[in-house]
């Protein structure tokens, strides 16, 4: 009798311990163009500093992906907890009857340069009528804002030609090559391209009628909204202190997010820098600015790519952040 108490208090601890494990899982998040492109500094930075498990979540991966749509996807194939992805596609899903929500903000307005060709005569809106402008995917920031630029300038989107080439780094060797005539360069594409010593003409006119508007956004499941609340606010916690340290500590963000990208620290240092100029608030602290969300839903639904109106109250859950910092 004493031996079958023993095995079943054994047992008994043993459940408890596989509830804790299973409540304390690790989870993985995804990320819009992690790895390539400056949204993922703030969770790399997250990362390093141990932000996360401070919070009180677990985060042992972060999934990458290609932008637009894929984004999205991604985050619903692989039953992860959250995802930064481009308000167009977060929108275009929602749309779709996705049982998502936008949860977060995540970067706003400018934060790439325009390039064309050494010598290539662009340099005012009427030049624009036939040129060949290049963007990543369907449904990404980069397609949303050369829509959003084109209508800024009256020009008609049917006087241009748009080539969806999926990776940025190959729209610049079409560039080179006369394939296309316009390109939108991010970073640290473009401090790699620098560093090499290739010359673009830069167009720096081309995006400054552009109102200010959103271009990522936190979304996460109405699934995981309902189940894992806490780990949500978690994560929107650490990418806060991600940010607040990126913008306190420049240099030693520039030294993470060369080791977390595999890139040349002096390639990184420039990267952060140029966007710090660019756009000094670039990087939101997670707070909800419907207007700028709005902005870049109207831009959108001028030119046909999205339907309007959206549904605000139906498309966010602002319960996650804290109240001075919605909107």
């Amino acid at each position: 009798m004493k031996a079958l108490k023993a095995t079943i208090r054994a047992l008994a601890l043993a459940g408890l311990g596989l509830a804790s494990a299973t409540a304390a899982r690790a989870e993985d998040i995804v990320v819009t163009h992690y790895g390539s492109l400056l949204y993922g500094v703030p969770y790399a930075i997250a990362m390093e500093k141990g932000y996360f498990k401070q919070a009180g979540v677990d985060i042992t991966g972060i999934l990458t992906s290609k932008g637009g749509g894929t984004s999205v996807r991604n985050m619903m194939a692989g039953d992860t907890l959250f995802a930064e992805v481009a308000l167009p596609a977060a929108l275009s899903a929602i749309k779709e009857g996705f049982n998502i929500k936008i949860i977060s903000g995540g970067t706003d307005g400018r934060s790439s340069f325009w390039v064309t060709r050494p010598n290539e005569a662009i340099d005012k809106a009427a030049d624009l009528k036939g040129k060949r402008f290049v963007y990543s995917r369907p449904k990404s920031v980069s397609e949303s804002i050369t829509l959003a630029v084109l209508k800024s300038w009256d020009v008609p989107v049917a006087d241009v030609k748009m080539v969806a080439i999926g990776d940025f780094g190959a729209g610049l060797t079409a560039l080179e090559h006369n394939k296309i005539d316009i390109a939108i360069i991010p970073e640290p594409i473009y401090s790699q391209k620098e560093k090499a010593g290739v010359k673009y003409k830069v167009l720096p006119w081309l995006d400054e009628k552009l109102p200010a508007y959103a271009q990522t956004v936190g979304i996460a499941t109405d699934e995981a909204i309902a189940k894992h609340g806490p780990k949500l606010k978690a994560v929107i916690e650490a990418r806060r202190k991600g940010v607040e340290f990126l913008y306190a500590n420049p240099k030693e963000s520039a030294a993470i997010l060369a080791k977390a990208y595999n890139l040349p620290p002096d390639v990184a240092a420039s990267a952060i820098n140029n966007i710090l100029k660019m756009n000094p608030t670039w990087w939101n602290h997670g707070e909800l600015k419907q207007p700028l969300m709005e902005a870049m839903a109207e831009a959108l639904g001028s030119v046909g790519a999205l339907q309007l109106p959206i549904d605000w109250k139906a498309a966010i859950n602002a319960s996650f952040l804290p109240p001075a910092k919605t909107q």
